[in-house]
């Protein structure tokens, strides 16, 4: 009888890509981001980098963000492209982590919570392409 620990996945529709839970040192919760070329990264809860924003990145036609919840637990998330600013309700996930995704190729999120209020660049990503054959 296998006892194997499964953990939650939360799909991200636009991108494809999947949140996935894990366990980190000390048993602490683990958010682990996954797109079509695999594990991009691991960010364990009251680790040594609680950014806020972990991670910021668009791709074809669709924009990403993560990061740790902050105490309180509650963020505004708004994705910025030219002068058109997009609110996206953030999705937490093991309650320690925040995810917000929408269509569409934004340059900057600004993630806002009771007291604090960080900005940042969204990156572009490319998937690997898989060679012709």
């Amino acid at each position: 009888m296998s006892h194997a620990i499964t953990f939650p996945t939360t799909p991200l529709a636009a991108s494809g890509w999947e949140l996935r839970v894990g366990r980190g040192s000390r048993r602490r919760p683990a958010l682990e981001v996954h797109t079509g070329d695999g594990l991009i990264d691991v960010a364990v809860a009251r680790g040594l980098d609680d950014s806020l924003v972990r991670g910021a990145v668009r791709g074809r036609g669709w924009s990403v963000a993560w990061g740790e919840l902050p105490p309180g637990g509650e963020v505004l998330v708004e994705f910025h492209a030219g002068g058109s600013v997009v609110k996206v309700p953030a999705v937490t996930i093991a309650g320690a982590f925040w995810a917000a995704e929408v269509p569409g190729r934004y340059r900057s999120v600004t993630v806002t919570t009771a007291v604090d209020r960080v900005s940042v660049r969204l990156r572009r990503f490319r998937e690997a392409r898989l060679p012709q054959r």
